[in-house]
């Protein structure tokens, strides 16, 4: 699971703090106020006219001559009810503070505990999230099963979802596997025809059994077969090459000056100028080898489709918050559509004499292994729009935009 993931806003936590504080702090501080009011009013009441009622007794007592023995222990005991009276007075609003405080503090930490209970899940399912979110659906959360509440059946759903994510995505691999395998297969058996088709002809003109050989039409069938057979062996390089392209070697690259060295590259061997347009001048971590070979092949696909005489091809920088864009205009009669993902590998092969097909789908595979992506878009003057958008740091090991 990453740990450089955020930790989440506590605002959950602190709204939570705050309303348990005041549902629980507000009815006891009134209870207490109620209490001390009541305390204070009983303990109000003053002893002074039972004194003066045991002076009366007194008095009559001592008139009649008799003793005053039980007078005085009454006397006593109203005086020390008198100083516990005053006592309790002055203690009763410490005691009640007390309370309020030992309350406050109880109903603080019942709710720190209770958010930090309810919040953890929440954290829990959004460090999972971040991982899904990365491509690794083999996180598991931990979750007791089955769930003793709310939040941990959010959770088992959650486990639940991401084992059948994974599956449908080792059935999508799969198919699409199979979709690609289809495609290399139809392209195969499409480009493999003429040049089979050819060699069979020669062939048979060579084993004609009513016509004896002649040193002309040896050479014009021998001449065919090494033709056709140098097309096949050029296939086969371009395969063998595109599926030996090494790794990415990240490093600070100037794309200014790699895109000039790129132009002046094809500036002498086309009809059509190359030109590259003023801007920004940003350093990207990048391959430089896989930068060349990338905008080299969309700058030679952009001349092949230029015809004579059309505008110069041209490149232009553009930079954006955290990557930069490079656009390769040519003047060519365009696209229909616009054209990117998997719709830029789909006949892998070209109809132009020596050519192998592979251009965009290197170019591609390199701005994937860069975390970037190409793009095909008709121009709104005419032509085509070739987009490649970099990011400016690599991607993390082992990942790339889908």
């Amino acid at each position: 699971m990453p740990l450089d993931l955020p930790p989440p806003p506590a605002r959950f936590r602190r709204r939570l703090l705050a309303v348990m504080l005041v549902t629980g702090l507000v009815p006891l501080v009134l209870l207490g106020v109620l209490a001390r009011r009541a305390l204070e009013d009983l303990l109000s009441v003053s002893l002074a006219p039972v004194e003066q009622v045991l002076e009366d007794i007194s008095a009559g007592l001592e008139r009649e001559g008799r003793s005053q023995a039980a007078l005085d222990e009454a006397r006593l005991n109203l005086a020390q009810a008198e100083l516990a009276r005053r006592a309790l007075a002055r203690r009763t609003p410490m005691l009640i503070g007390a309370l309020l405080l030992v309350s406050a503090v109880g109903l603080t930490a019942s709710a720190v505990l209770l958010g930090r209970a309810l919040t953890r899940p929440v954290s829990t399912l959004t460090q999972g999230m971040w991982a899904y979110a990365r491509g690794d659906l083999t996180v598991q959360l931990p979750a007791p099963d089955p769930p003793r509440d709310e939040l941990q059946f959010l959770l088992v759903q959650f486990n639940r979802m991401g084992r059948e994510l994974s599956a449908q995505r080792e059935r999508l691999k799969a198919a699409e596997q199979i979709a690609a395998w289809q495609d290399v297969a139809r392209a195969l058996a499409h480009e493999l025809r003429n040049p089979l088709t050819a060699m069979k002809l020669a062939l048979a003109r060579l084993s004609r059994p009513d016509a004896p050989p002649d040193a002309t039409r040896l050479g014009e069938a021998v001449a065919l077969l090494q033709e056709e057979i140098e097309l096949l062996m050029r296939m086969t390089r371009s395969f063998s090459d595109f599926a030996r392209l090494p790794s990415p070697r990240f490093q600070p690259v100037a794309l200014r000056p790699l895109l000039a060295e790129v132009c002046a590259l094809y500036q002498g061997t086309a009809s059509v100028a190359v030109e590259l347009h003023p801007g920004p001048e940003p350093t990207l971590s990048a391959d430089p080898d896989g930068l060349r070979r990338l905008f080299g092949n969309l700058v030679k696909n952009a001349l092949e489709a230029s015809p004579l005489g059309a505008a110069p091809v041209r490149l232009s920088v553009e930079a954006l918050p955290s990557s930069v864009r490079v656009t390769v205009h040519d003047g060519g009669s365009g696209i229909a559509q616009v054209l990117e993902g998997p719709a830029l590998t789909r006949g892998l092969f070209s109809t132009k004499p020596g050519g192998s097909g592979l251009g965009l789908p290197i170019a591609q595979k390199i701005a994937h292994e860069h975390g970037g992506a190409l793009r095909l878009e008709p121009a709104p003057g005419g032509g085509t729009l070739a987009r490649v958008e970099l990011p400016l740091s690599p991607p993390p090991s082992g990942e790339a935009r889908p």
